[in-house]
């Protein structure tokens, strides 16, 4: 609330709420820094304290935050196992520090500065934009905070900001390191280069032993995931349209009802050249009239048969009021005689004339018939619901349920969270990504809410849950086999490509290097550390830019099944002018880093300073972990 009644996305709160999983882990990095106690206060920043319940209410909030931000609530178990209790707990002491400086250096903040920023708040003013007293508490009331709870806020946050603002605010970006970045984005490498291969064939064949290694030192690799079995029942408009009958009367009156929307408007195929003046359109008529050809003389005057023809157009389609009205009044390959329209004059010929047609109710059958039942569908679904709802209520079963509304019922035996069963073939859900999101998000025994879909619902009910295991050596030996092959291929690829770079290093031309490996030297212009391409992956690129100029290096091919031997060729870099257009862009995008890179230590470094302490057996009860 505070943040958005603010809007304070300058802020140092908005800064550190962004980066607070990297700045605040600094935190437990400290020397001793936890201490056993009986205190209530959870951690102690130099004079300045942080109860259990301050951080509990600052957890919460911060899982609510990502719940809003995300979409999707998230439990405090998985918020701690993505470190997000420690990131809170850092946050606070970052500001609980902030506060002890600003004590210590006897800042201060006026109630009229306070009152003035309140007053130039648009979250606080009314339709005219005028500061509103009443939006203001209304504001507050619907928010939990009373003016002086607010009031004390926003003079905390006023003078945390002042300190954070001046560590990192009003930072330039050096010479040094402007040019260094400008030679890091733009320095180009052309690359001659050759790819020297490895087959199966030859690597030894692996041993018993090796493949067993293989399996025990990489059990992820070999561990089936987990699976569930999930009952998907679902109620769509096209389920219910399906189930329903029409009555000749019923297509009839629907024939009624939409006979004007099968109805097809007379269009016609237009040439048309546009003229300044009445007299050249005559002028051009009368050549016509000699046998010029239209199109010839649309050309003339710098149309082409593109901008000339109006192809299939009903007579709305045209602007021009005059023009349409004339162009619908000739007949098949007529030409018009000079039509004065709103904003010039032209000469119209017809090329085509296709007529009007209303579909008489045997044309239009299916396609009404199909129509008729969606919307009686529609209007059903909402019942269905409710039918459906009522029956889950009375503890019936899925397949009774589905049989009884007579909608689409099935049964996933088993499915990973991809959607894959255990021979890893995608497997036919209804609206996968979010049932496989909702089934995996429950468990067995679970009565789940339906997921809403636009125009209807799918319930899902979790039956089996099978953990992720590793699977038996047998069944994944020859997987575990496949994999040392490619890992001694590799190797060998690698070894080959690293003798070739020492012997070119030590002077063998790289054509004769590739004459030997029976490969054909080729060349690659332009390449930049900050593009890959199909040609040129990361690991290429990060190899030749990692050698000096027309320095020999080697990368692995991302298959494994061979390795790129290359010569860097050095290309003319631009002097580098801290004034041009590039080097200001540059610098605009170091500048947040760099008064990041300074926020950070400045509150490193003053945590240290003011000495933090946190009671570790509280921080245990909190937190429901180990401090270690």
């Amino acid at each position: 609330m505070m943040d958005s009644m603010r809007k304070a996305a300058k802020s140092w709160v908005a800064k550190l709420l962004i980066g607070m999983l990297a700045v605040s882990f600094g935190v437990w990095g400290i020397a001793d820094v936890f201490k056993f106690g009986t205190s209530t206060d959870l951690v102690t920043v130099g004079s300045q304290d942080i109860t259990a319940d301050a951080y509990s209410r600052a957890f919460q909030n911060r899982l609510q935050e990502i719940g809003r931000q995300t979409g999707q609530g998230v439990t405090p178990e998985q918020a701690r196992t993505f470190g997000i209790d420690k990131a809170v707990l850092g946050w606070m002491i970052q500001r609980a520090a902030l506060d002890d400086e600003a004590s210590k250096l006897k800042l201060g903040v006026s109630d009229a500065y306070l009152a003035k920023s309140v007053m130039a708040n648009n979250a606080f003013h009314d339709a005219s934009g005028k500061f509103s007293a009443d939006r203001f508490k209304q504001a507050l009331a619907q928010n939990g905070y009373s003016e002086s709870t607010f009031f004390a806020a926003e003079r905390q946050r006023t003078l945390q900001e002042a300190l954070t603002e001046t560590a990192a605010g009003g930072l330039s970006v050096s010479t040094g390191l402007l040019e260094a970045q400008y030679r890091y984005d733009n320095e180009q490498r052309d690359a001659r280069y050759f790819i020297v291969t490895t087959a199966d064939s030859e690597v030894a064949a692996p041993t018993d032993d090796e493949i067993k290694k293989e399996y025990e030192a990489h059990p992820e690799a070999y561990t089936a995931p987990e699976y569930r079995s999930v009952a998907i029942m679902k109620a769509e408009p096209a389920d219910i349209a399906a189930k329903i009958t029409l009555t000749d009367q019923d297509l009839a009156e629907g024939y009624a009802k939409y006979k004007s929307d099968y109805f097809t408007p007379e269009k016609r195929t237009v040439l048309q050249i546009s003229f300044p003046t009445v007299a050249d359109a005559e002028a051009a008529k009368a050549k016509l009239a000699g046998g010029a050809d239209f199109l010839a003389i649309a050309r003339e005057r710098g149309f082409t048969e593109a901008d000339a023809t109006f192809a299939d157009k009903t007579k709305e389609d045209f602007i021009d009021p005059a023009i349409a009205e004339a162009a619908f009044s000739l007949p098949e390959g007529a030409v018009s005689e000079p039509v004065k329209g709103t904003l010039s004059t032209a000469l119209l010929k017809v090329v085509k004339v296709t007529p009007e047609h209303q579909s008489t109710l045997d044309e239009v059958k299916q396609q009404l018939s199909d129509r008729l039942k969606l919307e009686q569908a529609m209007e059903q679904i909402q019942s269905t619901y409710d039918a459906v709802e009522d029956a889950r209520a009375a503890q019936t079963s899925f397949e009774d349920i589905a049989a009884k509304a007579g909608i689409p019922f099935v049964l996933i035996a088993a499915t990973d969270a991809q959607g894959k069963d255990k021979a890893g073939k995608d497997l036919d859900i209804p609206h996968k990504q979010d049932v496989l999101e909702a089934t995996f998000s429950s468990d067995v025994g679970v009565e789940n809410d339906a997921v809403s879909l636009d125009n209807g619902y799918v319930w899902y009910e979790v039956r089996e849950v099978v953990p992720a295991a590793l699977r038996p050596f047998d069944q994944v030996k020859e997987q575990a086999r496949a994999a040392v092959i490619a890992e001694k291929v590799k190797a060998l690829s690698e070894d080959k490509a690293k003798k070739l770079v020492e012997r070119a290093r030590a002077g063998t031309s790289l054509d004769d290097l590739a004459k030997e490996a029976n490969a054909q030297v080729q060349t690659a212009q332009g390449l930049k550390r900050t593009e890959q391409g199909a040609s040129f992956g990361p690991a290429a690129v990060q190899a030749l830019f990692a050698v000096p100029d027309t320095g020999f290096a080697y990368a692995v091919e991302a298959d494994g099944k061979g390795a790129r031997v290359m010569q860097s060729v050095p290309v003319l870099l631009p002097p580098f002018d801290a004034a041009s257009p590039d080097a200001k862009s540059i610098a605009q995008k170091l500048k947040p880093e760099v008064a990041d890179a300074m926020l950070t230590a400045y509150l490193t470094a003053l945590q240290n300073e003011v000495g933090v302490r946190i009671n570790e057996g509280l921080w245990q009860q909190v937190s429901g972990q180990q401090t270690n």
